[in-house]
């Protein structure tokens, strides 16, 4: 049997060889989609799209103030952790499953497993404050609603000093729609526009988001926060870097991975208290296929229950998995059922995290600093500007002149995603990019294409992220936004062309290098903020 891996590697390399011809006729059908789709969008009122000068970023949180160059004179780490079920016991109307469009939408007719919240507090003991990193079973979560969860702890941020809060998705293709895309969207195309133009974002609107149930996870993951803090005691940190690479694979040229999985462990003071164990790994949680119906948080669900099971309690983060999938193959029984061997696959990457020998562990210094930043994305994908104007997606956007109206005119407009990047350094060797969508692994480690190789021609000219930094730099992906692919530039093509299916729910052509430059930027801030107060701290022994 042919394996399905060469088949699409022999599709891409009878393209490029084919390409001059195919590419100009694919790229006049792209043009053709995307005149049609603006001009829908260019037929729906952005009434509710903000101007960027007028634009509330209450509910951002930037980090530190300073970056310390090593651990303050004293200090130490305290971690705490609480979890929670964001699937109600009851609720009104339906739930949609989401990851896959169908018509007509999955509706939800039961569940397989729960979906989960889990929230990780951290303090250096520098004095400084409290970081919260948290993760939610869910296909994606938007920086609009993470700002709502953010609003609802603000007595707590207050009180307790909170510097920031991350919340992540493991973007699992097989849960409640989080995101509002994969309801019903005929009746959305029907209903929106008019509720839109009345400056209705609920009720009258269509979305495959149920509002109960929204606040509820809203809710939820506020107090499982609030719990995470109040759980906090003194221990050790540690990492390890494994080797992950036959876990995944990548479906997408150039065939790039970041194939370390990255495992953060935790050891209370207190010999009564649980160890915690954070696993991040790039791999695509979209097992269950496009039919699916009934709830699951795909393997993540099954990688934190087997920790569990063994004493730890558990997070699984996403990491950078643009076209990263499992590779389940060596870790199921042969006669396994689909779901037998999803729970396979999660449950052995948990044993191989728990086999790992424990000379693969090294200490964490008690020292963490977080800065983020906000930036604004341009959409220049008509289909995103299109869900953005008809509200189905809940993600921040603004409108500025379009650069190309000399005299604006009414709709002359440019529209823009506003999201979060970030950085952050766990001791002296590990780092860590918040990055609010899916990003491309060679954006991460390098390996993109050049200007021979490349869909339009161009080199990408940005160094990889990872030699911005010292020490390992892992991704925690769809971080404190959900603005699906970031592809590198160069590469960016139509939707139409093989193994370019991910740039038709990308921003646009311009995302890979703007989410590259804000996170070089915070690492650049971070650097000037770390040199002005060096001279702070007690000198080194």
């Amino acid at each position: 049997m042919k394996n399905p891996i060469d088949a699409i590697k022999t599709r891409a390399k009878n393209f490029a060889e084919e390409k001059d011809l195919k590419q100009k006729l694919i790229d006049k059908g792209d043009s053709a989609v995307q005149a049609i789709l603006r001009g829908a969008a260019g037929r729906v009122s952005d009434k509710t799209i903000p101007f960027i000068n007028r634009y509330d970023n209450t509910g951002f949180l930037e980090g530190d103030g300073y970056f310390l160059p090593r651990p303050a004179e004293g200090a130490g780490w305290s971690v705490g952790f609480a979890k929670a079920s964001v699937l109600p016991d009851t609720l009104t109307g339906d739930l949609y499953i989401a990851g896959y469009l169908a018509f007509p939408p999955n509706k939800a007719d039961g569940r397989l497993t729960d979906q989960f919240v889990r929230a990780i507090a951290l303090d250096d003991g520098s004095g400084r404050g409290i970081h919260v990193f948290a993760v939610i079973d869910c296909v994606g979560i938007s920086n609009h609603d993470i700002r709502r969860i953010r609003t609802r702890l603000k007595d707590l941020i207050a009180e307790k000093n909170v510097l920031s809060l991350n919340v992540s998705a493991t973007h699992c293709h097989s849960g409640v729609d989080t995101m509002g895309v994969w309801g019903d969207l005929i009746e959305a195309l029907k209903k929106n526009p008019k509720a839109v133009k009345k400056q209705k974002t609920a009720g009258d609107a269509v979305s495959g988001r149920n509002e109960e149930m929204m606040d509820y996870l809203i809710e939820t993951a506020a107090e499982t926060i609030t719990e995470a803090v109040a759980d906090m005691t003194p221990g050790r940190l540690d990492f390890a870097l494994l080797d992950a690479a036959a876990f995944i694979r990548d479906k997408r040229p150039p065939y790039v991975l970041d194939d370390v999985m990255t495992v953060l462990r935790f050891s209370p003071d207190a010999p009564a208290r649980e160890k915690l164990i954070a696993v991040v790994l790039s791999a695509h949680p979209t097992n269950y296929g496009g039919k699916q119906k009934q709830i699951s948080a795909d393997f993540p669900f099954f990688t934190c229950d087997e920790l569990e099971k063994n004493g730890f309690r558990a997070a699984y983060f996403q990491s950078d998995e643009l076209a990263v999938a499992t590779d389940r193959g060596k870790f199921t029984a042969e006669n396994a059922t689909r779901e037998e061997g999803i729970e396979q696959y999660g449950r052995a990457i948990a044993n191989y995290v728990l086999g790992a020998d424990e000379g693969a562990y090294k200490p964490i210094e008690p020292l963490l600093n977080v800065r983020l930043t906000e930036t604004f994305v341009p959409v220049d994908n008509a289909l995103m500007t299109l869900l953005g104007k008809l509200k189905l997606v809940s993600n921040n956007v603004v409108r500025v002149t379009a650069s190309n109206a000399k005299k604006p005119k009414k709709k002359e407009w440019d529209y823009y995603f506003n999201t979060e990047v970030g950085y952050a350094e766990l001791g002296t060797q590990l780092k860590l990019a918040l990055i609010p969508g899916e990003l491309a692994p060679e954006i991460l480690v390098g390996g993109a294409y050049d200007e021979s190789e490349s869909y339009t021609g161009k080199k990408w000219d940005i160094p990889p992220l990872k030699d911005a930094v010292t020490g390992r730099l892992s991704v925690i992906g769809l971080c404190n936004d959900c603005i699906a692919y970031i592809i590198p530039d160069n590469d960016f093509g139509s939707v139409f062309a093989p193994l370019h299916y991910e740039e038709s729910v990308s921003a646009g052509r311009r995302t890979g290098s703007n989410i590259a430059h804000a996170f070089l930027r915070c690492v650049e801030e971070a650097e000037k903020s770390r040199v002005a107060e060096s001279q702070t701290l007690a000198p080194e022994e």
